[in-house]
This record gives structure tokens, C-alpha cells and sequence, in this order.
């Protein structure tokens, strides 16, 4: 173990939360997250924490952020909740159409979906330890669509996605076709799969939620690619296995978002900068007036925002 790792883990935490909040995302979570428009963030599959990326909107006020987690006790973390956000839980699934589901409880069961697993002749060299699937366990769930369990929280504000569930994400978007017809959503993080036969069974590929959400008016803005763990468990330098699946970010197209309100182009703005994307952040800051008087008379002081931003690029 190096010697800076050793002494983050020994550092109290009130001088890791000292350091954290010092740094760039933080500095400009404070000058921006107490001015932002209500928006509505939706974490669906949200064991064990909120991500501290979001800490834009997190630290944010007028944010209605909802954890949906069918697994209450691994949402215990609202209980202490200690973000500006307001938090509310939803512990029922989520479906594309809603209604009772299968749900298939993999033996290890953070392996769980809506969706079987597989195991396709294509993949039965790579899967040898069966026994994070197996035996499997088929549960009858009520489940909700997305826009069924926003259910009270804001109908206008605009609308960002975060999701992984086992291989159902594009589904659970595709069952909320309204809210991308109303152009409610502007951002989405997803998790997707890279496999030509995926281990869930007709699970939604990652070229296919471009697909979809090209045709929603979005743009791919990031994709981190997740390779397959080796079977030895030792990661090596200058080997390589098999694309797995990914983390994908998407955003409303700027073209698009400038026809919508400036609550709307406000909170693209936060998104960005939730992803670190500080050019693409003060390029809209300078060029859309609507945003930057927005901010001004909510109490931003957006010529420091600005000078922040100029700093990361």
C-alpha cells in the first residue's frame, strides 16, 4: 500500500471533508448549487449512497432528488440525510410499463433483474463462477414506470435520470416516452451493456440507448468503458480482456435546449459541470444572456463563476 493511500485512510474525516470541499467541482458547487431552478433528479438503483458527483444538485435547494431502490435497507442513508436536496424514497421497482413483474433473484443478489441471466454459448468460456447467478429465484414484484413514481414531485421542473438496474435501464426510459415528448428530461448517466449477447436476457445495448436517445433530441457527451474482470482477479499492465458494459452519459442537445425556458438551459448548465465539462459549461454561460441574468437575480455572482471556470480549462 503507497504512502499517500495509507494516509487518506488515516486522515480523520473532518479533514477529508476539509480537503474535499476545496477542491474545484466543491468551490463551484458553492458559488452555483444555492441558485439553480427546481429541478427533479431521479436515482434509480440507488443502494448504499447518493454519488457525490452529483454534488451540484445535491448541495442544491430547489432540487427534489428521489432514490428508488426496491431494497429499503439499502437506502438507509436518507435517514441521515445531510445535503441541501430534498430527499424522498421510492422502494417499489421501476418497469417500462409498470404493472407485476418477474423479478429473478440471482444468488448473489445485487445481481437481481426484471431481466433472466444467460449464459450464451459465447460467453460460457468467460463465465466460469456461476454461482453469482445461480441458483436463481423468481419473485412476482409489483413494479412502477418511471413517470408513475414521480408521482408528486414537480410536473414542470426539468428532469435528470440516473440508472442501473441490471440490464432494464433503456426499457424503463423507453416507458417514459411522455416525458421526453414534453422535453422534461436533459441529462441521463445510465449503465449499459457492451456484450453482442448480453448475461441479462434482451438486456438494452449501449447502441441502442444512442440510438433512442438521438432520436430524443440528446447528444452522447461521455462513455466509460468497463472491461471484464480477469479470471485471476490480477489486473496486469498492457493486457486487456473483454468490453463488458459502460457508464454513459447523455445531455439534451444545445440546439434543443435553446428553445426550451431558461430553467431549463440553467440546469444543462449544472449537468455539465456535475460532469466536468467546464468548456462546454462556460461557452453556454457566455453566450446565452437568458442564463447569466437568470443567475444574477437569483443571487449568483456570475462573473466569479466564470473566472472558476476559466481556471479548469
Amino acid at each position: 500500500m503507497s504512502l499517500s493511500l495509507t494516509l487518506r485512510r488515516l486522515a480523520p474525516q473532518s479533514m477529508k471533508n476539509f480537503l474535499r470541499r476545496r477542491t474545484l467541482p466543491w468551490r463551484i458547487s458553492k458559488q452555483l448549487s444555492p441558485h439553480l431552478p427546481a429541478v427533479v433528479c431521479v436515482d434509480v438503483g440507488a443502494s448504499y449512497y447518493p454519488h457525490v458527483k452529483w454534488l451540484q444538485f445535491l448541495n442544491a435547494p430547489n432540487t427534489q432528488w428521489l432514490a428508488v431502490e426496491p431494497n429499503e435497507a439499502n437506502i438507509g442513508y436518507v435517514k441521515s440525510w445531510s445535503w441541501r436536496s430534498q430527499v424522498s424514497t421510492c422502494t417499489t421497482g421501476l418497469s417500462r410499463d409498470g404493472g407485476i413483474q418477474t423479478l429473478y433473484v440471482t444468488n448473489v443478489d445485487s445481481g437481481s433483474s426484471l431481466l433472466p441471466p444467460e449464459i450464451t454459448p459465447s460467453m460460457q468460456h468467460r463465465i466460469t463462477k456461476l454461482d453469482y447467478f445461480f441458483p436463481v429465484t423468481e419473485r412476482r414484484i409489483e413494479t412502477l414506470t418511471l413517470i408513475q413514481a414521480m408521482a408528486g414531485l414537480s410536473a414542470v421542473a426539468p428532469v435528470f435520470v440516473k440508472l442501473d438496474t441490471q440490464g432494464t435501464e433503456l426499457s424503463i426510459l423507453q416507458g417514459a416516452q411522455r416525458l421526453f415528448d414534453e422535453q422534461r428530461i436533459v441529462g441521463i448517466e445510465m449503465e449499459s451493456t457492451m456484450l453482442a449477447q448480453p448475461l441479462m436476457k434482451n438486456s438494452g445495448k449501449f447502441w441502442q440507448a444512442c440510438e433512442y436517445l438521438e432520436q430524443q433530441g440528446f447528444e452522447l457527451l461521455h462513455i466509460k468503458p468497463i472491461a471484464a474482470a480477469p479470471r485471476s482477479m490480477r489486473t496486469r499492465p498492457n493486457r486487456n480482456t473483454y468490453m463488458h458494459e459502460c457508464d454513459a452519459v447523455f445531455a439534451l442537445r444545445q440546439d434543443v435546449a435553446a428553445g426550451l425556458s431558461v430553467e431549463h438551459r440553467t440546469s444543462l448548465l449544472a449537468f455539465y459541470l456535475t460532469n466536468l465539462f467546464y468548456e462546454e459549461a462556460l461557452s453556454l454561460l457566455e453566450r446565452d444572456n437568458d442564463v447569466t441574468a437568470f443567475l444574477r437575480t437569483r443571487g449568483c455572482d456570475v462573473e466569479t463563476l466564470a473566472s472558476t471556470l476559466k481556471t479548469a480549462i
